[in-house]
């Protein structure tokens, strides 16, 4: 079964897109609504994917990409 972390900072739509992709036999095994915390999950619950809000914030969800690429032992 396809792990993932759904990242984004409206609390509207992580309860949505974590309600599509259980419909679609997708666990969600967490969800963060800020930089740091996508990467404390990331590396906390090793997902298969990262669903990543572009614009999180005043954060920019491409940097944040990066850095979670870089996370030691994600595949990629």
């Amino acid at each position: 079964m396809l792990r993932c972390l759904i990242v984004d900072d409206s609390l509207r739509f992580l309860d949505a897109a974590r309600g599509l992709l259980e419909l679609e036999g997708i666990t969600v095994v967490g969800v963060a609504s800020t930089g740091v915390e996508a990467l404390k999950r990331a590396e906390e619950l090793g997902p298969d994917i990262i669903l990543l809000d572009i614009e999180l914030g005043t954060e920019s969800g491409f940097e944040i990409a990066g850095q979670l690429r870089a996370i030691p032992g994600r595949r990629r």
